[in-house]
């Protein structure tokens, strides 16, 4: 279909969604979800593991972007946020809504989440040079507190 200028007209205007490439693009509705802390946790959770197994299985694996994604997982210095997550909604002792369903579903996720931050570990320990050896070793430390750390808060050993 042509108008009078001699451009093509669309039958309908596309929908695109956000993020998108042009700067503006009109909102057609808004929807706000509130979310309970738990519910936060259980996503980020669930951003980390994703974001550490697309780096994983990526065909070039980027060695500077896995490193600092581990270390943010397993550092406790850089981001307490994983084990801050797991004291907070997984510890019995603290918590009465250890054996909720939304509980559950967060250790599904930690589960989820040391497998992926354990092939991280592995890829990057193929794919490190000599000069690396030590930092490796001390993310594979700070790893091993961690799920030592996560089997005691959830009565069971992580693996």
């Amino acid at each position: 279909m042509h108008d009078s200028t001699g451009l093509h007209a669309l039958s309908s205007p596309a929908v695109n969604t956000f993020p998108y490439v042009k700067k503006r693009i009109e909102v057609i509705g808004e929807r706000q979800v509130e979310l309970k802390p738990i519910e936060v946790a259980i996503d980020e959770m669930k951003a980390r593991t994703a974001e550490l197994t697309k780096l994983c299985s990526s065909q070039e694996v980027d060695m500077i972007q896995l490193q600092l994604k581990l270390q943010g997982c397993v550092s406790v210095q850089v981001n307490a946020g994983p084990m801050a997550y797991a004291r907070a909604f997984l510890d019995e002792s603290k918590s009465n809504s250890s054996g909720s369903k939304k509980a559950k579903e967060l250790k599904e996720v930690f589960r989820r989440f040391v497998e992926a931050c354990s092939m991280a570990l592995d890829i990057n320990e193929r794919i490190i040079k000599e000069d690396q050896f030590e930092y490796h070793e001390g993310l594979k430390s700070n790893f091993r507190d961690m799920v030592k750390e996560l089997s005691d808060i959830i009565h069971e050993q992580v693996t």
